[in-house]
Order: C-alpha cells, then structure tokens, then sequence
C-alpha cells in the first residue's frame, strides 16, 4: 500500500513536490522496497514506535512546504491532486484545512468531512443505523455521501488532508492525547478557533482503503476499531466540551452499542453459516468495546465533583 500510495505522487502532472514517508518501527523491510523503487523520496525512520501521531508530527517537523498534504499510506490520489490541492488554497487565503473527496477502491463515494461530532451522531455511530440507512437508495437519495460537491465544514478525516504550514503553526501539532482516531477532528476544532476555514474540494479524488492499516487488530471490526474510536470520541468532548459532556458522549455511545449488539445477538440465527462465526465474533468486539467505555466514563473526573 504505501509504495502504491507514492508511486500515485509520482505520476502527478508538472508539479515538484517534496514526498516524505514517515517508518513507524515496521518489521517488513518497507525502507528498503522504497529505497528500490523511488529513491528521491525523503525516508524518515522510527526506530521505537511512535504511532500515528508521533509519526505525522515528525514528518511535519521535516518538511518544508507552504502546503502540507498529509497521506495516509492506504490512499492512492489522482494525477491531478497536487495541481488541485495548490489552486483552490490560492483561491481563498482564509481556507486553512481541506480534505478531499474519498471513495472506496470499488469507486462508491466514502464520507469525506462534516459538522462536528453531535450526540445523536455518537449513537447513531455506535448504533450502525445509518450504516444500514445508507444501503437503501430513497435514504442516499435524501443524504449523499458527503464529498460530491464542494462546501465548507468542520472537520474532514486525515486520510487526505491538505493544509497550509501556518495552520499548522497556528493550532498544530496533533495531540497525543487520542490513542488512534479524532486528531484529525481535532485538529481542525483548533484551526476552527483560531479563525480558519476547513472545506472539502470535491475535485480532487483520492481512492482510500480504509482501515487498511488497522483492520488486522483485536476488536477491528471490517475497517473500525470500535473501541479505540469510542474511546476517542469520549475524550474528544472531555477534552474540549468538560467532564459532564464527555458523560454524555459515553453515554451516547453505550446506548448506541447496546442497540447495535442487541440487534446482531436478535439477527445471529438468520446469518448464513460460512458468514455465521465471524458475525459472532465482530458482535464479541463490540461488546468489549461497550465494556471498555463503560470503564472509560468511570474513570472521567465526576462533573458533580463528588
């Protein structure tokens, strides 16, 4: 994945760029494949693991662009990316992160940036019921996959992110504070306060194999670590809305999970039995991930301050 995700920068149209890839501790010789194959390309070595953060900051740190485009190694960009990337920031100076717009390999539109995290989004992500909403047709219909047209938002995901060096001087580095997901989302309620706009360019097309780096890990489920997620969203709003928000948000999400477990525990009978044991065991992975957030939101200092 991440010499495709390179080889995808080499066939850009006309533009330089500097390519720096970032090696978090691998065991797979990935250094040495790219050594091979793109030899200009800027390595960066971990020698302890860093984790995403880590890793992306260091990178960041090297780098010496106006513009930063960070890629994660399961992304393949079009030709035109950077080309794209460049112009729509020199049309508006105040455009300070911008995502682009994601698609899964098959070509189906992936949810590309949004409104801040909500509640009722908690639960609904918890719950799955707009994942199951999203296969029927009348429902896509009324709610396209965010991405399709250019507009700003809040937030949009790191997968492909674009944003210029003073945001990042600005409201940067990602935060440790996350153990895999929400820096992204975090990152952009920094830039947000500090008074620059985040947008997703419906243009730029990059195909993203998502969870492609994760989906291997205990309680990954398909392409979500559900308890690193949840976990992550919880401190989200402790660390930006306070303790009683964070309650909250756990709340949202255990209420959520229960629904989403009671429903696949209702539905096991009906699944088909090649199917049957791995639906047993994501349903195992989200009650583990209920149990953790249940300690999570235990642990959280008491909003009432008892």
């Amino acid at each position: 994945m991440t010499l495709a995700a390179v080889g995808s920068l080499y066939e850009q149209s006309g533009i330089h760029a500097e390519i720096i890839v970032v090696d978090d501790g691998s065991s797979d010789r990935t250094l040495e494949a790219l050594s091979k194959s793109f030899p200009e390309v800027k390595q960066v070595r971990v020698a302890e693991r860093a984790g995403f953060t880590g890793a992306v900051n260091l990178g960041v740190s090297v780098s010496n662009g106006d513009l930063i485009l960070l890629l994660n190694s399961d992304t393949v960009v079009s030709p035109n990316t950077v080309e794209l990337v460049i112009s729509h920031f020199d049309r508006d100076a105040r455009l300070g992160i911008s995502g682009a717009a994601l698609s899964f390999p098959d070509g189906e539109g992936q949810w590309s940036g949004g409104g801040f995290p909500s509640y009722l989004w908690l639960f609904g992500q918890a719950s799955g019921i707009p994942k199951v909403l999203g296969r029927v047709s009348i429902w896509r219909r009324l709610k396209p996959v965010s991405g399709t047209t250019e507009y700003n938002v809040d937030w949009v995901p790191g997968a492909a992110m674009a944003l210029r060096r003073q945001v990042w001087n600005d409201a940067g580095p990602l935060s440790g504070e996350y153990h895999f997901y929400c820096q992204d989302l975090d990152l952009c309620w920094r830039a947000q306060k500090k008074g620059w706009k985040i947008g997703i360019m419906s243009d730029v097309q990059v195909i993203h194999h998502l969870g492609g780096t994760i989906r291997s890990g205990r309680n990954a489920v398909g392409k979500v670590h559900a308890t690193h997620l949840w976990r992550d969203l919880v401190q989200f709003f402790f660390i930006h809305h306070g303790a009683r928000a964070g309650f909250r948000a756990a709340r949202s999400i255990k209420i959520g999970a229960w629904f989403r477990v009671m429903f696949r525990r209702i539905a096991t009978p009906f699944i088909a039995q090649p199917k049957r044991m791995q639906w047993r065991e994501d349903t195992k992975a989200y009650v583990r991930a209920h149990r953790e957030i249940s300690r999570q939101a235990s642990a959280l200092p008491d909003p009432q301050g008892r």
